[in-house]
């Protein structure tokens, strides 16, 4: 898995206080079902290396749309925002 990508999602967070997921395309362009599998076993590793650096759902997933965030911690630009 490109580590870079939790490198990003921290990003996110730090600029929106929140991460917004979706599911919606993670099958796309998949020609087999064993390739549409392998995207979803990717997804997957995605969203438990995320509960490993500290990041919950904020609430259900709900219509396709997942908010998550880090319980107990403000994004740096949110506390920054607020100041203002």
């Amino acid at each position: 898995m490109d580590e870079r990508w939790l490198g990003d999602c921290m990003e996110e967070w730090r600029d929106y206080g929140h991460l917004v997921m979706r599911a919606k395309w993670t099958m796309d362009g998949s020609r087999t079902l064993a390739e549409a599998a392998g995207k979803f076993r990717e997804r997957a590793d995605e969203l438990e290396q995320l509960a490993r650096a500290g990041f919950e759902l904020e609430q259900p997933v709900n219509d396709d749309y997942a908010f998550i965030v880090r319980p107990g911690e403000e994004s740096p630009m949110r506390l920054v925002e607020e100041d203002e």
